[in-house]
């Protein structure tokens, strides 16, 4: 399929002593970079690593042991409130 592209003459330069002297057309140069690029940009975009995909191993996977912590949390917390207010009625 045609397709065009516009170079700077810098670039048509170097793609052109490129071709010379690996002994391929220009157009051959030109796909094999194509080519390239959008191989390494599809690599590039598989590897893309998120902050959840390095901890979603973790999710869900915390082991608190026995028991409620939140609710044990909650009673501790009560019972140091209640004791504090014992301890100021002492007074």
């Amino acid at each position: 399929m045609p397709f065009s592209v516009r170079l700077d003459q810098g670039m048509v330069n170097k793609l052109t002593r490129l071709a010379v002297q690996s002994h391929r057309r220009v157009s051959d140069v030109v796909r094999e970079a194509v080519e390239l690029y959008i191989t390494n940009a599809e690599v590039t975009k598989e590897d893309v690593v998120t902050p959840y995909d390095r901890i979603a191993h973790l999710i869900g996977r915390a082991d608190l042991g026995p028991g409620n912590r939140s609710e044990d949390t909650g009673r501790k917390a009560a019972a140091i409130v209640r004791e504090l207010h014992r301890a100021r009625r002492a007074r």
